[in-house]
Parts: structure tokens; C-alpha cells; sequence
């Protein structure tokens, strides 16, 4: 018998209404595969199991939900035999299934993330033993990428995740994985330029404007919650995580988050929200304030950003309306949605906001941090020379 902790009745039918896996959904019944299996590669789609909630078809139902568990189970045993122990494959497997995996910790997006990266390095190295991996085997991992035109961002993102996955086989005890993150540490591959551009404040006001015309006041909201308070897209429209009956919507704004005088705002940012002692108070500027007061007061509860259909917004959607004003708006198309943080904290470094301001404005732990966000260097180069020109004596 599996391990996973099934009843005896999956194998030897002694509790006709044992119903493994098996989820209601409204009136409806769905077979649900458990995580540990969604992630070793079996299908997450659930399935529909026949009739509705009191219609008598119990003992069928949990036939049909003991059948497709049985399926699985001897799909994830035959799959776990044609893996060789000591590869790659078997390595990344564990690192996806095992309770214990620091792969369990991550946030579902980030998981999601992950996967990308996992299924392409299973693809391309699962049959590789971990032992027969040195550095000229990576170094020609890296050519291959480079040669099929791979970005110097994707090949980054790869080897970000061969090193996790590693670090995850040395944290397991296997040798092999501690000579190969030894060889890691001493590579250095590229990284992808840091971006130079960030909206301006004019870009941004006229961007908005573009929204406001087109009648989409709550993405113009949004966007001007993510300059003023400087939080990242996800923490003002939340995104949406899970599939099926698990889908549900998180990390965003949400109105018990606001004062009732619409003053105040406090909200723990998602990416930091697991080390922040404290939650953020951001005061609202009137601007703000004046179109959160002209939404209805029966419409302030739940999300703060809403479509018009009341659901809030998927990602893509987002990003796609901002593409679109700010095309409206004359904004070059190098200047992303994603830069409006930078611009934010720009905005406040232009204006003699200290280091120390930007990276609390930020919400950075480390200045260095903050930093990355930096984009006119050169106007700050002139700034100084224009100042030393004003002060010093000219040589002769």
C-alpha cells in the first residue's frame, strides 16, 4: 500500500462511501489529485464526478473517486521506478514532492515560477547523473542556451533555479550535489543589465488621464496608489492564485485596509510580509482621497480595485490597459508598467528624499537594495558637477 495515508477501503472496498480526493463545490462534486502529485507531474485538472449534493449517487461517487485515486497512485509508483536514483530527474523530483522541501515554503506564485524553470531543466538534463556534472557539462548547458538565442535574463533565471535545486540536494546529504554547488559558487554568469528607464510624473498623470477618458477610473486608482505609496502592482490590484474550485484572490488592497475618513492606509507588502514586524501606515494624498471618496459606500468592502463586474483584475489585463494609455498618452514603449516603482522612488530621490527615506519609502531592507531602483545617474552626475562648478574656483 502507498504511504500517503488512504484508507485500507481505497484497496479492499470495505467503506462503500470512502470517497478519496473528492471536493464539493457548490452542489457539485469534483476529483481533486492532492498537491504532492499536481507537482510530481499528474494532471491537476479536476474532474467532475457524477449527479449533485442529495441525490442518492453517494456510494457511486465514491466508487468513481476510489477508481481515479487507485489510477493515480499506480501512475506516481511506475513513474517513480523509471526514474534512475542519483540524476537530475530524481533530484528535481524530490526537491518538488518531498513534505519537507524548502520548494513547500514558497509562495504559490513563486512556486509557479519555479515549475517553469524545473520542467525545462528535467526536459534537458533529467537522465544526467548529478556525479557525471562538472564544469565544462554546465559551461556547455549555458552555450547551448546561448546558441538556441536565449536571453542573458532566461539563462540567469535557469541557472538561478539548478543552484536552489542543488542547495536542496546538499540540505538531502548527497555528495554529488556538494561538489556540484561548490563548482556553482565559483561560476558567474551573467546577469541582465539593470533597466534605465522609469516613468515620469508627467507620464504617469497623463497615462491616467487616458484611463479616466476611457472610463476606467479604477485602474487610474491603481495606478496612482502604486506612485504614491510606491507598492508593486500586486499589492494595490492582488492577483489571482490557484485553479478551479481552489482559485482564489489575493495580496491585494482591500477595503478594510483604509480608514473609514479615508486618510490612512496600512498594509504589510506580500513580499515582505513574512519579516515585517510592522504593518505600513502610507497617509493618502488628496488626490487619492477624493476618488476612493467618490466610490459608493455599499461597493467598500472586499478588493479596493474592481472591475466594473466587481471581480478584481488578472495580471495580464493590467498590464495590457497600461500598454494601451500609455501608448494614448505619446509614453515609449520601454517604459513598463513594471517601472512605475522605480519612478516612484526616483520621483522622491529627485526631490532630496535622504538614502534612508528612499529605502523605508522602498521597503527594502538594504540600502543596496534600493539602489537598483536608481535610474537617472546621469542627471545626478550632472547635478554634482553643475554644484562643484558653482563652489570651487576654477583651475587656470
Amino acid at each position: 500500500m502507498h504511504s500517503d495515508p488512504f484508507k485500507a477501503a481505497l484497496w479492499d472496498g470495505s467503506d462503500p462511501l470512502y470517497a478519496p480526493c473528492m471536493r464539493r463545490v457548490k452542489r457539485w462534486f469534483y476529483w481533486r489529485p492532492p498537491a504532492r502529485y499536481v507537482t510530481a507531474g499528474y494532471s491537476k485538472n479536476p474532474i467532475r464526478l457524477p449527479g449533485e449534493a442529495d441525490d442518492g449517487q453517494d456510494a457511486a461517487r465514491a466508487q468513481t473517486s476510489r477508481d481515479l485515486t487507485r489510477e493515480m497512485l499506480r501512475w506516481f509508483n511506475a513513474s517513480e521506478a523509471l526514474v534512475e536514483p542519483g540524476t537530475w530527474q530524481w533530484l528535481i523530483g524530490r526537491y518538488k514532492s518531498d513534505e519537507f522541501s524548502p520548494f513547500r515554503e514558497v509562495k504559490e506564485n513563486t512556486r509557479a515560477d519555479y515549475l517553469f524553470s524545473l520542467v525545462r531543466w528535467e526536459e534537458a538534463i533529467g537522465k544526467t547523473l548529478i556525479a557525471e556534472t562538472d564544469h565544462i557539462a554546465m559551461k556547455r548547458w549555458q552555450k547551448a542556451m546561448t546558441d538556441k538565442g536565449r536571453s542573458v535574463a532566461y539563462i540567469k533565471r535557469m541557472f538561478t533555479m539548478l543552484r536552489i535545486v542543488t542547495s536542496y540536494g546538499v540540505i538531502i546529504k548527497d555528495r554529488h550535489a556538494r561538489e556540484v554547488q561548490a563548482i556553482l559558487g565559483e561560476m558567474r554568469i551573467k546577469a541582465p543589465k539593470a533597466r534605465t528607464v522609469s516613468p515620469s510624473g508627467d507620464q504617469v498623470a497623463a497615462i491616467i488621464t487616458k484611463a479616466d477618458e476611457a472610463g476606467q477610473s479604477a485602474f487610474a486608482l491603481g495606478i496612482l496608489l502604486q506612485w504614491w505609496l510606491t507598492l508593486r502592482a500586486v499589492d494595490v490590484r492582488g492577483q489571482w492564485l490557484g485553479s478551479g474550485a481552489d482559485r482564489r484572490w489575493a495580496d491585494g488592497l482591500t477595503w478594510d485596509m483604509v480608514d473609514k475618513d479615508l486618510s490612512v492606509i496600512r498594509k504589510t507588502p506580500s513580499k515582505t510580509e513574512a519579516s515585517l514586524v510592522e504593518v505600513l501606515e502610507f497617509p493618502v494624498v488628496p488626490e487619492i482621497r477624493v476618488r476612493l471618496a467618490a466610490i459608493p459606500q455599499d461597493q467598500r468592502i472586499g478588493p479596493v480595485i474592481k472591475m466594473a463586474d466587481g471581480k478584481p483584475f488578472e495580471k495580464r489585463y493590467w498590464a495590457a490597459l497600461w500598454r494601451r494609455f500609455a501608448k494614448a498618452a505619446g509614453v515609449p514603449d520601454e517604459v513598463q508598467m513594471r517601472d512605475t516603482r522605480a519612478g516612484a522612488i526616483n520621483h522622491a530621490r529627485s526631490l532630496g528624499a535622504t538614502p534612508m527615506e528612499l529605502q523605508h519609502q522602498a521597503n527594502h531592507a538594504d540600502f543596496k537594495t534600493t539602489e537598483r531602483y536608481v535610474r537617472e545617474r546621469s542627471s545626478t552626475i550632472r547635478k554634482v558637477i553643475e554644484l562643484r562648478a558653482r563652489t570651487s574656483k576654477q583651475p587656470t
